[in-house]
């Protein structure tokens, strides 16, 4: 019967959970650190922002 059937696991069970993490820190630094960049460019700040929005990207994305 289909009722009985056991369910299975996804394919490679957690790797996708974990690249989509990985996936998420990444573009939040690439994101928030070019933000960070253009800031720095626009306001000339001597490379602050582009640090500023590299660990405010990473902690972001960690909260996804």
């Amino acid at each position: 019967m289909a009722g009985d059937q056991i369910p299975q696991p996804p394919a490679g069970g957690g790797a996708g959970q974990g690249w989509v993490a990985i996936s998420y820190l990444i573009a939040g630094i690439a994101v928030w650190g070019f933000i960070g960049w253009l800031v720095d460019r626009w306001f000339d700040l001597g490379g602050v922002p582009i640090g500023i929005g590299a660990v405010v990207g990473a902690a972001g994305a960690s909260t996804w």
